[in-house]
């Protein structure tokens, strides 16, 4: 492998006696591989060699950082089911490019090492689903942050959180970068397309921002670019995968054979369209928490083990369903979000949970059902549960019905909306039609527990009720 500077047109011919390629980058692989600026994304449309880019850069090769025990790079991907294949990639990589590297499995990291065998840098594998997962990562330092498909994390927050790991000691001598990949499509399409200044046209883009210090005053920039790239900017993809773009529907050949940022169309989806209308009319936007009013909150309880909850709050003045903030986390007591409702510093009118939490656990009826145990964590303030509706469908159309009440606070609500933006019927490949049935997702859990206000303030005929706020009305500050 040559130097940064000597990606282009590298050849076996041009490799020293004794050496021998074992990489050899496309001309596009070459410009990202040798970019200087701080956040680069690199890809567009699909088969630009994207995955292979970020394995390769993330050796700090500039820095011969791989071989510098005081560098640590990361690879994130959405899931852990999603590193599957790049990790089996970097397996095939690595091992040919240094031999002694060593990956251990259950650590997700490769340590490399130099040739006497003192350990050297190290390059991670991690995954974050859930925006709250960010917090993982809370004390750890990388001089190299990757992101595989970008696009796939609905909001920017585990982007913008990980920047702030991207440290290293001014003694280590090591520069910094965050690098990203990503096709023009998923549901953080609009955040990275912001982020980046991207047109819809998906030209390449090289700019400098300005960074703002809340606390000196002081004004740093920063710069950021963005490099497109096709399948006919990489030799090594056959003509079949060629034809098989070209074979997509308008939507996905648009995105992923000509590389064009352009919205999104979610097939089968419930709520994009009120999502669409609500951003449009401005609804979506800073909500502020108003003292004189409570606040209530709607659930879906994740009541099986690594079970998800999904909280959303919300206050209900001037005819409007006003979203202050939501939530969602995996595998924990009732107890945490208890906790995280108190730190919110609401004054709560009422807590409402789905129609199965006042059913026992079978075969143990002397334990609690969760609203009870909740009620027993929130004695200030009512715990009731929503009716049930016949089928989801018909609280969907509840729920759709009174969309046009619904304001979101754009920050707080950034998880959730793109949940409810996402939420979709599951798709029937045999008979080629959509079911009128939820696909159960990452999206599901938050679009289930919006339902229950959109069930909530109707009868089983449809007809609506007024909002009893003097009924729920508290003057505790906390749960």
């Amino acid at each position: 492998m040559g130097a940064p500077d000597e990606w282009s047109g590298l050849a076996q011919a041009d490799v020293p006696d004794g050496y021998k390629v074992v990489w050899n980058p496309t001309t596009k692989q070459a410009e990202f591989l040798s970019a200087a600026e701080f956040e680069v994304l690199y890809g567009g449309a699909a088969g630009g060699g994207k995955t292979d880019g970020l394995l390769i850069d993330a050796l700090g090769l500039d820095q011969e950082g791989y071989l510098n025990s005081s560098y640590q790079a990361i690879i994130f991907r959405r899931t852990f089911p999603d590193l599957r294949d790049i990790i089996d990639r970097s397996e095939e990589i690595y091992h040919d490019f240094c031999p002694m590297a060593k990956y251990d499995k259950q650590e997700h990291v490769w340590t490399f090492y130099k040739e006497d065998g003192s350990p050297g840098g190290k390059v991670e594998f991690g995954y974050i689903q859930r925006d709250v997962e960010r917090y993982r990562y809370r004390g750890r330092a990388f001089a190299y942050i990757g992101w595989e498909e970008l696009t796939l994390w609905p909001t920017s927050k585990p982007y913008d959180y990980l920047m702030s790991r991207c440290r290293v000691p001014v003694s280590s001598g090591l520069k910094t970068y965050v690098r990203a990949t990503s096709n023009p499509d998923g549901p953080g399409y609009k955040w990275v397309k912001d982020h980046w200044g991207i047109q819809t046209t998906g030209e390449a883009v090289n700019r400098v921002v300005q960074v703002t210090d809340d606390v000196t005053g002081k004004t740093y920039e920063r710069s950021r670019r963005f490099i497109p790239a096709k399948v006919e900017d990489n030799p090594h993809i056959g003509e079949d995968y060629l034809i098989t773009l070209s074979g997509m529907d308008d939507d996905e050949k648009n995105a992923l054979r000509k590389g064009l940022w352009l919205p999104p169309k979610i097939k089968g989806a419930y709520y994009a369209e009120d999502v669409h209308d609500a951003r449009k009319a401005g609804r979506i936007c800073k909500v502020p928490y108003i003292k004189s009013e409570p606040v209530y909150t709607f659930w879906d309880l994740g009541v099986s083990k690594n079970g998800t909850t999904a909280i959303w709050v919300a206050q209900f003045i001037a005819g409007q369903a006003r979203w202050l903030t939501c939530y969602e986390n995996y595998d924990q007591p009732l107890s945490h979000y208890v906790t995280w409702l108190n730190e919110c510093g609401y004054a709560y009118g009422a807590h409402y949970l789905p129609h199965d939490a006042q059913h026992r656990r079978l075969g143990q009826n002397d334990v609690d059902s969760w609203q009870e145990m909740l009620q027993e964590l929130t004695p200030n303030t009512k715990v009731e549960v929503v009716e049930r509706t016949d089928d989801v469908y018909k609280g969907i159309s509840m729920t759709r019905d009174k969309f046009e009440e619904v304001v979101f606070d754009e920050d707080k609500c950034a998880e959730g909306i793109a949940a409810l933006e996402n939420y979709r019927r599951i798709w029937d490949a045999e008979q080629q039609v959509f079911r009128n049935k939820p696909l159960h997702d990452w999206c599901s859990n938050y679009a289930d527990a919006f339902r229950q206000w959109g069930q909530l303030e109707s009868t089983p005929s449809g007809r609506r009720k007024k909002f009893n706020r003097k009924k729920h009305q508290t003057n505790h500050r906390t749960v």
